[in-house]
């Protein structure tokens, strides 16, 4: 098989438009190589052996018949909610936004399992953004606050400008862990997670570790954060933390904030949902209106989800016993669609191998229908 491409890889918040996928029998090569990519296409590549269009409570189904289910299922919903989306595409997030507003459901991106973090940061303060290209052009200093990205996002270094050298610019890193990344910084700062909110809150009172003194000698400085900072609980006081301390610091030079997405699809639901709700992460429209979810614990009143393209067999999975699952095709190698950058660029994905199944903004749309009736 020749080469497919330029491609653009959906296997990290990085986006790489530039990669080559080829076939060798039961293994793809790509170019440039990366391990994430190749693990990405590969989920994608190859369609599900004998997998029926939809299944009704486990048995196989018409999509026509799995939908009125799924309508059936929402329509008695006291409290829906629509989640997931990490392989999802603007287009997907368009229409799970209608349908939400339909239904008065809520949506959160993501996994809604587990402890949250408390109430999003970025509604309450704002925050102050860039893409890769003024970092890697105005950023004297870089600080990745507890990430490992020459791990889970393997070019952006390389993005942000820091080739085998950084050219006299500065990489900090905070991290009490040895990684791949931590061995590449000029400066290493090591302290354990819990004292995070302390540092954040302290810096521009005093000095932690030289970090303010190497911060306060450039005009431009960046800091790279994900979930290592921001997850769990109390994660979002610690961002809320640091969009402080990067407003603080703004009066005097201009520092911006880069964050690490769970996965591409999330950033282009979060970004849609903040276009037509005015919120992201977490929104209600039960009131008729979209509302900003600040609860710091899982609602437990959810009664019928409908997951968006989230996990291992993507499609739309609806019902807390999965009672209906329909296959979409998959963004990005058998559908087209557009996704955003972790800066918030938009790129487009291509279908190198396309499918004849339905994409879930197709499915949705029609789901919506099917409610309406």
């Amino acid at each position: 098989m020749p080469e497919l491409g330029p491609v653009t890889c959906a296997g990290c918040g990085l986006l790489c438009d530039d990669v080559t996928v080829e076939e060798l029998g039961e293994d793809l090569r790509l170019r440039p190589e990366c391990r994430l990519g190749a693990r990405w296409f590969s989920e994608r590549w190859w369609p599900l052996a004998d997998a029926p269009a939809a299944t009704i409570d486990g048995q196989p189904a018409e999509i026509d018949a799995a939908l009125m289910r799924a309508g059936e299922l929402l329509r008695r919903a006291r409290r829906p909610q629509l989640r997931g989306f990490d392989g999802a595409t603007v287009e997907d997030a368009r229409a799970a936004a209608a349908l939400a507003d339909r239904i008065g459901a809520l949506v959160t991106t993501g996994r809604a399992d587990g402890p949250w973090p408390g109430a999003p940061a970025a509604p309450l303060r704002g925050i102050s953004t860039a893409t890769l290209g003024e970092i890697r052009d105005r950023s004297r200093v870089v600080v990745i606050w507890r990430e490992d990205p020459e791990t889970t996002h393997p070019r952006l270094l390389e993005r942000l400008g820091f080739g085998s050298r950084g050219a006299g610019r500065v990489l900090v890193v905070i991290d009490d862990r040895d990684t791949a990344t931590t061995a590449r910084a000029d400066l290493r700062l090591s302290w354990p997670p819990e004292r995070d909110l302390d540092a954040l809150v302290t810096l521009c009172d005093g000095d932690v570790d030289g970090l303010y003194e190497r911060l306060a000698a450039v005009p431009h400085a960046a800091f790279v954060y994900g979930s290592g900072l921001t997850g769990g609980a109390g994660g979002q006081r610690r961002a809320l933390a640091l969009h402080e301390l990067v407003r603080a610091m703004s009066h005097e030079r201009h520092v911006v904030t880069l964050e690490l997405p769970r996965a591409p699809g999330t950033r282009s639901a979060d970004d849609v949902l903040a276009w037509q709700a005015g919120y992201s992460e977490r929104v209600d429209f039960a009131s008729g209106h979209p509302e900003l979810v600040i609860a710091t614990e899982p609602l437990d009143d959810v009664d019928v989800t409908l997951n968006i393209e989230s996990g291992p067999g993507g499609g739309l999975v609806v019902g807390s016993a999965s009672e209906v699952w329909i296959r979409t095709a998959r963004a990005g190698v058998s559908a087209a669609g557009t996704v955003h950058r972790l800066d918030g660029v938009p790129l487009t994905l291509q279908a190198p191998r396309p499918d004849h199944a339905p994409t879930a903004a197709v499915l949705l749309t029609r789901l919506l229908a099917e409610v309406e009736r």
